[in-house]
């Protein structure tokens, strides 16, 4: 039975006979083991302490509230659980969200690079003079580029690049007729080195200043190369009849000009003037001798920019041609 006893002020407390702690009498039974003995297994010694009588036992847990142990699941508890397992989810939402597709991508990048192949000392080409056909056929299956051959030998004196030609095509109308192709090297102001070919000599010839001469009616082409490889082509056409065997002041000869329309690009440049269909030998003049001059033979030269006329009288006809020299 439950012995009280006095604490001066205090309100009565009750010793519990079966744990040995004190209550107030306010209390029907022992708030700390519900007034019933429990098994020895549920008990643990306390050790005496200083200034404390030693008392009973204590319940290593109490069901009831304010006892020693784990306690039972209030309201704070049941919050402070609910708040710890929020903030577990929201902490794994982001590693989720947020943290996994950074490493991801730096995962991507990293395999997007590329990876330098490995080098093999088998494959290594020696440091010496390539010998072409000695040379081992390459296993990898992939051409070896080589450096394009230079066409020829450029000599040291010659600073263009390109040129042009005055035509690229053109007729002459008479046997031994002439015209000066005149290429213009570039850059303006260089020079250069150029070799003259005729595909069909017999039909034109032309020398190795880009001279062509008619020789018989046909076509042919004018190949001019500068030294390098750069190369420009000229069409020329012969195309004529033979002389009218009327003779002189004979007014059934047809005779036809070799030419009414001539453009000149650049001072000293000429062509021959002529006329066929007669023996006789034609009269030249010039309307401008300071833009172009015509000697005994038909000679048309460039002498300054602008445009002048040169006529040729034979068998009482005139034929005009037409000079321009633009420069």
């Amino acid at each position: 039975m439950a012995t009280r006893r006095s604490t001066g002020t205090r309100p009565e407390v009750v010793r519990c006979p079966y744990c040995g702690e004190d209550y107030s009498v306010t209390y029907k039974r022992c708030p700390f083991c519900d007034g019933k003995p429990a098994p020895e297994s549920s008990f643990e010694d306390d050790p005496p302490a200083e200034g404390r009588r030693s008392g009973g036992k204590r319940l290593v847990s109490n069901t009831r509230g304010g006892g020693y142990g784990g306690g039972g699941w209030g309201p704070l508890r049941i919050v402070g659980t609910v708040v710890s397992l929020g903030l577990i989810v929201a902490a794994v939402w982001i590693v989720v969200s947020v943290v996994s597709p950074l490493v991801n991508r730096g995962s991507s990048l990293n395999s997007d690079q590329p990876s330098s192949p490995p080098v093999t000392s088998s494959s290594a080409a020696p440091t010496g003079s390539p010998d072409s056909s000695a040379s081992p056929a390459p296993t990898g299956g992939v051409e070896p580029t080589r450096s394009p051959e230079p066409s020829g030998t450029i000599p040291a004196s010659q600073t263009a690049t390109s040129f042009t030609l005055n035509r690229k095509d053109f007729t002459l109308s008479q046997a031994g007729d002439v015209w000066n192709l005149g290429p213009a090297f570039l850059p303006a102001g260089s020079t250069g080195t150029l070799t003259w070919n005729s595909s069909k000599p017999e039909v034109a010839t032309v020398s190795d200043s880009g001279i062509v001469t008619a020789v018989a009616p046909g076509v042919a082409t004018i190949t001019a190369t500068m030294a390098g490889g750069y190369t420009q082509e000229c069409i020329v056409r012969c195309t004529w009849t033979g002389a009218s065997s009327g003779g002189s002041g004979s007014a059934a000869a047809t005779l036809t000009p070799s030419h009414s329309d001539v453009t000149l690009y650049k001072a000293g440049e000429s062509f021959r003037f002529r006329v066929s269909g007669t023996d006789s030998t034609p009269v030249w003049s010039t309307s401008n001798s300071g833009v172009a001059s015509v000697d005994g033979s038909g000679t048309v030269t460039a002498v300054s920019k602008g445009t002048c006329n040169v006529t040729a009288t034979v068998d009482g006809q005139t034929f005009t041609c037409i000079v321009r020299c633009n420069f």
